[in-house]
């Protein structure tokens, strides 16, 4: 198993803009503080729940911008389509604005009526193990790259790849599988030329709490890489449920993104139901978990439970940081404030102060919600020492994802490493960025 690693342990952020705090190492001398994952401020419908259809379902699986548009790539399926290929299929919508839209991509009309957005459909063959669906996708080389799970006509079901110049048109890999279990739950990003596949497996768990669909098993983390997409290493064990989870805890999915000076990641957290004996449990949370690597997470956030989880990388669209996610059979924009994931709060008065950085060449802004009290900054040499002639600049009342520094703010410290003496009183500071709005 890849072990946890504390964050006092890994590189940090020293010199680097914007200064996001993912865990306890990027902050020094702390009193009053913590920090804290941060739900979504607003969640708005893009796809209804269709009460008339209760076999319909819709789920985001990927998310890229284009221009003004975000392109979002959805899983439909409804098992009450008549025909085979139409009971799961990979679609396209576009986000623009407020406005979401299903684009008329080909001129035949699906058989659900309406614009036919369809980009990809099934194998014929019925699946030996779970479904089409998962469908990640990589942007490189001037095309798209996906990994997905389908049935090819020979063998047992597994993950497939797919290649398309604009993410409509899709040529599936005559090779067929390049993995196969029975776990067809896993996301992927790339990573200094390697692939990583974050995939779902099954542990022996004897004495489970409570028995579902799959009894004596527990659902862990794991890890596999590739060079190709095609030559995958085995199975690594990454993450599991510990002593600090509910008995019943199991990990059911993980998907993980770039963000800040590192990465972030989403663990669906899935908990045994008592009261449906041999059966899937709809007990679910997720965990916000951190990494400078994308290969040893932390996880200073066990105790809250985002309300969402999606397949699909974030994207900045009308000025908040967004996902796309499913949820009872319906499909919603879910909205972060810029760098928004975790914020420094002091509940009362607090202080700490950041890990060094080069003064940045450009006037720099904090990410604050002050509205209800007050933040000062105090900029301090390397060692924690005040510099001579360098005034502390107060914010109060303030709420704003760019609220400025004094231009002048740094001429103190030369050119030489500084850091932020921060206090605070009832206020939270998400990012510290050398972007000024």
């Amino acid at each position: 198993m890849i072990p946890l690693v504390p964050f006092a342990m890994l590189a940090l952020s020293s010199g680097a803009l914007p200064m996001l705090f993912l865990g306890p190492g990027d902050l020094r001398e702390t009193g009053g503080v913590t920090i804290e994952a941060q739900v979504p401020e607003s969640m708005s419908v893009l796809i209804t729940p269709d009460s008339s259809r209760p076999k319909l379902w819709p789920y985001p699986v990927a998310a890229f911008p284009e221009g003004e548009k975000i392109r979002v790539w959805y899983q439909r399926v409804d098992k009450g389509e008549a025909e085979y290929s139409d009971q799961r299929t990979l679609c396209l919508g576009e986000l623009e604005g407020k406005g979401w839209s299903l684009p008329p991509l080909f001129p035949e009309e699906p058989a659900w009526k309406g614009p036919n957005n369809v980009v990809m459909r099934r194998s014929p063959y019925p699946p030996t193990w779970g479904g089409f669906n998962v469908f990640q996708l990589v942007r490189e080389g001037g095309e798209y790259r996906m990994l997905y799970w389908d049935q090819p006509e020979k063998g047992e079901a597994g993950a497939m790849l797919a290649k398309s110049p604009d993410g409509v048109h899709w040529e599936k890999d005559p090779r067929g599988t390049v993995f196969t279990e029975h776990n067809d739950a896993f996301t992927l990003i790339k990573k200094d030329g390697e692939y990583f596949v974050y995939q779902t497996a099954l542990e022996d768990w004897p004495e489970k709490p409570y028995a579902d669909n799959l009894d004596k098993k527990r659902r862990v983390i794991t890890l596999r890489k590739s060079t190709d997409a095609i030559q995958w290493s085995p199975q690594a064990a990454l993450l599991r449920p510990d002593a600090e989870d509910a008995p019943e805890t199991e990990f059911y999915l993980m998907k993980v993104f770039a963000y800040g000076y590192g990465y972030a990641g989403l663990i669906m957290k899935y908990y045994g139901d008592p009261n449906r004996p041999n059966q899937h449990s709809g007990l679910l949370k997720t965990e916000l978990v951190v990494s400078r690597d994308a290969r040893h997470w932390e996880r200073p956030f066990r105790p809250v439970d985002l309300g969402f989880w999606t397949y699909a990388d974030p994207f900045m669209h009308a000025g908040k940081w967004c996902f796309v996610a499913g949820k009872d059979a319906g499909m919603y924009l879910v909205s972060y404030r810029r760098e928004g994931l975790t914020a420094v709060v002091a509940s009362e008065e607090g202080e700490f102060t950041t890990q060094p950085f080069a003064p940045p060449p450009k006037p720099i802004s904090l990410n604050v919600d002050a509205q209800a009290g007050w933040l000062e900054v105090e900029l301090r040499n390397a060692e924690n020492a005040p510099i001579p002639g360098a005034s502390p600049c107060r914010l109060e009342g303030v709420n704003s994802e760019r609220a400025p520094l004094p231009p002048e703010f740094f001429q103190a410290a030369g050119s030489a490493p500084c850091l932020l003496h921060i206090k605070m009183h009832r206020a939270k500071l998400y990012a510290i960025s050398d972007e000024v709005s």
